[in-house]
């Protein structure tokens, strides 16, 4: 009735970008090279304690030991030489992380559930050291970006009022303290200059609904998400307080119906994805429009254990615009993709 497991692991990542930037006339001016280096190292333990056929707790936690290592950006004119260097001092610190939830079932239908946990984000390599630039949008980095930390807590209910049906729903609030954004600093027409720092936090609350149903041969799965976010920043960042954060969307949901004569003969489903309008920048100054997709795929055996699958993408070729930059290109995502494919296993 007791699970118990223990561990430690580790990660090291390490980074260089070696680029030329600053074009002229189609060439460029200047040359960059920067990078550096984070490690992690943590223990962690988890346990699991069925209480009978009614309860289930679940607890977890770890300490994680982060370092952030030789940090630099260098660049320099091609026609001079000369070297503008920074290197950066090293630092390091701690972080926990923990979990604790609860499963409870009143009656074989209904399992009501909640979790509350704490969790942090070491910054990453680009947003520690490399600038870029987007059209006229530049975005410079932040050697001194301190680790993000969240802290939440969620409830939910799961309802299964027959075989086959399922219902739930689950309510959340969370806050991150120190979010890492892109904040803006200066602009000129369409021309915008940015600077990834530590905002004060970011709250974001909401709800998630989903049904599901497997009836003989067909399968329905419905689901649909409302998150209310909102930044609280002040200093540098006080222009974007009581905004929303950057590409958080307000709504979200998707279906699929499928159907499948055996578990290896013929299979079809159908998905439609609905994302609403979304903000791409931290003023919340540019829009990007809202997608309904619809994406289908097929299966048909060929021999025993070989089956043909199609499979369609964005079908309706919709466009999903995935940014904007100051000049008012629109960055897109994928269009209407086709993929035709083998598939050899099962029974």
């Amino acid at each position: 009735a007791i699970q118990l497991r223990l561990g430690v692991d580790g990660r090291a990542t390490s980074g260089v970008t070696k680029e030329l930037f600053s074009y002229v006339a189609g060439q460029p001016t200047r040359v960059r090279n920067a990078g550096g280096r984070t490690t992690t190292a943590g223990a962690f333990a988890e346990a699991t304690v069925d209480a009978g056929d009614q309860l289930t707790l679940t607890a977890s936690g770890r300490i994680d030991h982060w370092r952030i290592s030789t940090g630099h950006l260098y660049e320099s004119p091609l026609t001079t030489g000369a070297t503008v260097r920074n290197d950066y001092a090293d630092r390091s610190g701690d972080e926990p992380t923990a979990r604790a939830g609860i499963a409870f079932r009143p009656t074989g239908a209904i399992t009501l559930r909640g979790a509350g946990y704490i969790g942090w984000r070491l910054p990453t390599l680009n947003e520690l050291y490399r600038p870029f630039r987007v059209g006229a949008d530049l975005t410079n980095a932040n050697p001194d970006l301190k680790p993000e930390t969240m802290r939440g807590v969620e409830a939910g209910a799961d309802f299964q009022p027959a075989s086959g049906i399922r219902l739930g729903a689950t309510v959340f609030w969370n806050k991150l303290d120190d979010a890492i954004g892109n904040v803006t600093v200066s602009s000129t027409g369409t021309s915008v200059t940015r600077k990834r720092q530590n905002i004060d936090a970011i709250r974001s609350r909401g709800v998630e609904v989903e049904a599901e149903a497997t009836m003989s041969q067909w399968h329905l799965l419905a689901s649909y998400a409302y998150t209310d976010a909102k930044v609280h920043a002040a200093g540098s960042a006080l222009a974007t307080d009581g905004l929303r954060p950057v590409q958080t969307l307000r709504h979200t949901a998707s279906g699929t119906l499928a159907w499948a004569s055996a578990p290896d003969g013929f299979g079809a489903a159908v998905t439609a994805r609905y994302v609403a309008p979304q903000f791409e920048d931290d003023q919340n100054s540019r829009t990007l429009n809202d997608a309904l997709t619809f994406d289908a795929n097929l299966r048909f055996p060929l021999v025993q254990k070989l089956s043909l699958e199609l499979r369609g993408e964005n079908l309706t070729d919709r466009r999903i615009e995935a940014g904007i930059s100051g000049a008012g290109i629109i960055e897109r995502a994928a269009p209407r993709t086709l993929w035709v494919g083998l598939r050899y296993g099962g029974r």
